[in-house]
C-alpha cells in the first residue's frame, strides 16, 4: 500500500515500538501549540526513517526538532502526566468501535478502521459533504 500511494517507508522496520511515550509527547505538543509540526515528524520518524519512537532519546530528538523544550519532554515522558488523557481517548475510540491501530474518526461521526486506500477516505469525506480530495 505504501508503494501504491507513493509514500516513503523504511525497509528496516524490525520492531513495533511501544508508542505510549510518543502519545504523551503528542499531547504535550498539543498543549504547546506545536502538534501540527510534531505529529507528522513522529510518523515520518517511524515509517520513513525507521526510528524507534518508543525510545526516549528518539522522542527527545523529534520533540526538540518540533519546537518543544528538552527538559519538559523528559519530564513528560517520565512523570506520565498525560496518561489519563490518553486512556480516556483510547476508551472513547473503543466505544466507537475501534479495534486496532490505525483507526480514523472523521468529523466526529464516522470511524474508518485500519489502513485503507485513498478512495475509501475520499468517499467518506464526500458523504459527509466535504469537497473531494485529490
Amino acid at each position: 500500500m505504501f508503494e501504491q500511494a507513493g509514500l516513503p517507508y523504511a525497509e528496516t522496520l524490525d520492531k513495533i515500538p511501544n508508542s505510549r511515550g510518543a502519545l504523551m509527547l503528542a499531547e504535550l505538543a498539543r498543549d504547546r501549540g506545536v502538534f501540527d509540526v510534531l505529529h507528522p515528524r513522529l510518523f515520518d520518524a517511524y515509517w520513513a526513517r525507521g526510528r524507534d519512537i518508543g525510545d526516549e532519546h528518539v522522542l527527545v530528538d523529534e520533540g526538540t526538532a518540533g519546537g518543544l523544550e528538552e527538559g519538559e519532554i523528559i519530564d513528560v515522558l517520565r512523570d506520565g502526566r498525560y496518561l489519563g488523557r490518553i486512556e480516556e481517548q483510547t476508551r472513547a475510540a473503543i466505544e466507537l468501535g475501534a479495534g486496532g491501530v490505525p483507526a480514523w474518526l472523521i468529523d466526529q461521526r464516522i470511524l474508518v478502521p485500519g489502513a485503507q486506500p485513498h478512495d475509501v477516505f475520499a468517499r467518506v469525506l464526500e458523504r459527509l459533504g466535504h469537497a473531494p480530495i485529490a
